[in-house]
């Protein structure tokens, strides 16, 4: 154990905060110990929540799409340029997925399907109750929810009770 990391314990705690926060790159960023990465990180989390949250009627997906246009429009402007300059064309990388990843990948999302399915089978059929009155009051508690706040804040929200759970484990 790092030496460095013996005046930092948590009250009563064994190991230090930096140990429970995982000892790598993580933990540094979280405990600001690489100022750079978690000052960059900070205001790109700011920038998100002001871009998303306090510009009315603009998403995720549209700010996704519009950025999407412009660099196709770049490229697209700067192929036919640089033709008619007889210079090279932009560096386009050739982004290729291998069968055997996305075999891998069809199989788990078809596993997690399949067993979703099957529970909707067993409630359809009458046969699991308790899995029905579980998955109403869940299915209630997300809409009540999803009445109430925004995604950006539910993230935000989630993210605080994930890491507050970690801390108390």
């Amino acid at each position: 154990m790092d030496t460095s990391d013996q005046g930092c314990r948590l009250i009563g705690a064994q190991r230090s905060l930096h140990g429970l926060l995982g000892g790598g790159a993580v933990a540094d960023v979280v405990l600001w110990r690489r100022k750079e990465v978690a000052g960059g990180l900070l205001a790109a989390v700011a920038a998100s929540w002001v871009l998303f949250y306090c510009m009315p009627g603009y998403s995720l997906l549209s700010f996704v799409s519009r950025v999407l246009m412009i660099v196709l429009a770049v490229l697209f402007v700067w192929a036919k340029a640089a033709r008619l300059l007889n210079r090279p064309p932009p560096p386009v990388p050739l982004i290729k997925i291998s069968e055997d990843s996305m075999s891998k990948a069809a199989a788990v999302v078809g596993n997690i399907l399949n067993k979703a399915l099957q529970g909707f089978e067993n409630i359809a059929l009458g046969k699991d109750s308790s899995f029905f009155y579980k998955m109403a009051s869940i299915l209630l508690v997300i809409s009540i929810v999803g009445r109430v706040t925004d995604l950006i804040t539910l993230v935000y929200a989630c993210k605080f009770f994930y890491c507050f759970s970690i801390l108390n484990d």
